[in-house]
């Protein structure tokens, strides 16, 4: 059963999510967390519903920021506004699940790490990312005009400024006393995350593991990359189940 979702906001926006669910009462609900620029319909969000839905997991996937109307756009959105509106979906589906497994990309993987993760019972992080040095690194800029931040990013997106500005300040020292819940990294091997990283998941505390896939970018697009990802997943969740 496929059921369109729509969450107010406490400013007045909507979160636009669709739900998966199997016929069978089922009791723990899979919630992915995109990335930045990132929407619900991305390759590795609607491919994973048919994937995780035949596992036996019921999927909720949704948009940060969308064109749907009253959606919060992109320009008006931060790291901390992310954080709300993850805290709000896991509200909504409070009392009709056990527990949530949450699964973040990139962007995602940080919004997971500050919101209250008391009702979730497990998370994977897929090649989370990091803060940054120099906004350049990034191919951004900043308008004064619009007051907002530009990422040349093949084409044009304007970013709110709190978003950069948080995004930049990231401390993972501070990120890694936040992860309270078993969790999987899972890395793409052409990138470079999975070396940033490495010094600080030394320092977690809780049951956790890593895997690099090797020949995969971030988004996890060349061929059988998704599909290991996918697997390296389920056998995270499912562990101990």
């Amino acid at each position: 059963m496929e059921k369109k979702v729509q969450i107010k906001t406490a400013d007045n926006y909507i979160i636009y999510g669709t739900l998966n669910a199997l016929p069978e009462n089922n009791d723990a609900l899979i919630i992915f967390v995109h990335g930045l620029s990132g929407n619900q319909n991305e390759h590795h969000y609607f491919n994973a519903v048919p994937f995780f839905n035949s596992a036996g997991f019921n999927v909720f996937r949704f948009d940060f920021y969308s064109r749907a109307d009253d959606s919060r756009p992109l320009s008006e959105s931060s790291i901390t506004t992310h954080v709300t509106d993850l805290q709000l979906v896991f509200d909504h589906f409070r009392g009709q699940y056990k527990k949530f497994i949450v699964i973040g990309h990139s962007l995602g993987c940080l919004v997971i790490l500050r919101a209250d993760l008391s009702a979730v019972a497990k998370i994977v992080f897929w090649d989370p990312t990091t803060g940054f040095d120099n906004i350049s690194d990034k191919k951004a800029e900043f308008n004064p005009n619009l007051d907002r931040y530009i990422l040349h990013w093949g084409k044009d997106i304007l970013v709110g400024k709190q978003l950069i500005e948080e995004w930049k300040s990231i401390d993972l020292n501070l990120m890694v006393k936040n992860v309270t819940v078993p969790c999987k990294f899972i890395f793409a091997g052409v990138y470079n995350k999975h070396l940033l990283w490495k010094p600080y998941l030394k320092k977690i505390k809780v049951e956790f593991a890593s895997v690099i896939i090797e020949g995969a970018s971030h988004g996890f697009v060349e061929v059988g990359t998704e599909k290991k990802l996918f697997e390296e997943t389920l056998d995270w969740i499912k562990l101990g189940a």
